[in-house]
């Protein structure tokens, strides 16, 4: 069989605000190297230590081709199989959950991240209807205007 190699060009998974490009060698589907990408302007290449090991760190034997629910007490490895449609109804009521305890909880959920300028761009518009309200009414700040 003749290996397949390919260069693929993304962005690291990772929720941090450099939202670095990557080059993945991938070989017979299976990704050998990752890299950054030297003309990306904001880090020149360059990968934290997390992300430049990537390919070593995560064999493809250790993907998760199917979301899995936790049936035993945490570190037990206890897991069942769920659907794709479950996993994310799971989660959706969860951090809605969270949300309408504490909205302020899931704040980190709505950085940059992987989205980058798509995502960044609307942060005025969250900032500006969900969390600025919240900060601009602390114990400090006068009581919002009579309507």
């Amino acid at each position: 069989m003749t290996a397949e190699t390919l260069t693929v060009r993304g962005a690291c998974p990772h929720d941090c605000p450099d939202t670095c490009a990557l080059i993945t060698t991938v070989e017979n589907g299976v990704a050998i190297k990752v890299h950054g990408n030297p003309a990306h302007r904001h880090t020149d290449g360059v990968l934290c230590t997390k992300v430049s090991r990537y390919a070593e760190r995560n064999p493809p034997c250790r993907a998760l081709l199917q979301p899995m629910r936790r049936t035993g007490p945490k570190g037990s490895g206890q897991f069942e199989p769920i659907s794709w449609d479950e996993a994310l109804d799971t989660i959706a009521a969860r951090l809605g959950a969270i949300a309408a305890r504490d909205p302020q909880a899931i704040l980190p959920y709505s950085y940059a991240g992987t989205m980058g300028w798509c995502k960044a761009s609307r942060w005025p518009r969250v900032s500006s209807t969900a969390w600025a309200p919240r900060c601009s009414t602390g114990p400090s700040a006068p009581p919002p205007a009579a309507k």
